[in-house]
């Protein structure tokens, strides 16, 4: 459960509210001027932010990675005087090719 808490009710409250965090599951949003500004949460669930966090760190890195060596072959390819062609010729191409089979 997800509970407000003004900057100014969290300096006179800060042990209330860090152990009803740490027992009772309870998140707080921290409010500045009434804007949200920061979160306590427990630290189990701090571990777990960090966790998948690393994991969509290296799943960007794989994903730029496959990138990278994508665009490298389509420029060797080009290089070498291969025409790429496009969605709609390759469609076209196996339609005309199933239409010869029948």
């Amino acid at each position: 459960m997800s509970k407000k808490v003004s900057v100014s009710t969290l300096r006179t409250q800060i042990k209330r509210i860090l152990n009803e965090v740490e027992y009772g599951q309870t998140e707080y949003v921290v409010e500045k001027f009434g804007e949200p500004t920061a979160a306590i949460i427990s630290m189990e669930d701090y571990l777990l932010l960090q966790e998948a966090k690393q994991q969509y760190a290296l799943s960007n890195e794989t994903g730029n990675a496959f990138l990278t060596k994508l665009n490298m072959i389509r420029e060797t390819l080009q290089a070498s005087g291969y025409q790429v062609r496009g969605k709609e010729e390759i469609d076209a191409q196996i339609r005309a090719e199933r239409d010869s089979w029948e």
